[in-house]
């Protein structure tokens, strides 16, 4: 992704969502959904695009909470947010999981998740869960979670099994088939555990980012109550 500092609405960023399907299909999933006033978690917000995205769709009397924690992601998330003017965003250099306390780290070039690979460089991270975040400031309506966790979505979505059953939560969620694998996991793991909870969940295609329920070939991931 040929992109670090940018401007939201800016003719650069546009040119930039033009150029790059993948981030633009996710832009026109998340505005289609999300709605002013809504109180949002970002989860992998890597740089700040679909941050500021969330961000500036939710409005003023929204709140998002954004999580990265790789150091230097956070950085250039943080002045974007700023640059952008942005004072509805909280962010965290957290990862978020089932679990607290420190955590296994894995990077290399863009790509970052607490699943292992091999070549990726591995460190120690504070996490957290999404039920435990919440608890401890005091926020108890949450409306919409965008993941781009790269395989660990299982983990983070128990880790906010609460959060899931006391609130009408929209997920909109990037499924990284491979690391799945690595896991032992597919996108059926995930389906599965979300419909137990009562959440119809539906496929969404990149290419037209319709929503139906081919999961095997799935780019995303889209549950609602």
């Amino acid at each position: 992704m040929n992109l670090e500092f940018f401007i939201y609405d800016s003719p650069g960023f546009k040119r930039f969502l033009r150029d790059n399907p993948h981030e633009n299909g996710e832009v026109k999933f998340l505005e289609s959904v999300l709605e002013e006033g809504m109180n949002a978690i970002d989860i992998g917000g890597y740089i700040g695009v679909t941050t500021v995205v969330i961000a500036k769709k939710i409005g003023k009397r929204g709140k998002l909470y954004s999580f990265e924690p790789v150091p230097e992601y956070f950085n250039i998330l943080n002045k974007n947010i700023s640059s952008n003017g942005l004072k509805n965003v909280k962010i965290y250099q957290l990862a978020v999981s089932d679990q607290i306390g420190m955590a296994n780290f894995y990077k290399n070039n863009a790509s970052s998740s607490t699943v292992p690979q091999a070549g990726f460089h591995k460190s120690r991270v504070n996490a957290t869960t999404i039920d435990a975040f919440l608890q401890d400031i005091n926020v108890k309506r949450i409306d919409l979670i965008n993941m781009d966790c790269e395989g660990s979505e299982l983990f983070v979505l128990k880790g906010a099994e609460k959060t899931l059953r006391r609130n009408k939560v929209k997920i909109f969620c990037e499924i990284h088939h491979p690391l799945l694998r690595n896991l032992g996991l597919s996108v059926h793991d995930l389906v599965e555990y979300l419909r137990e909870l009562r959440l119809q969940v539906h496929s969404v295609s990149l290419d037209d980012l319709t929503r139906d329920d081919n999961f095997e070939e799935c780019d995303y991931i889209y549950a609602y109550s």
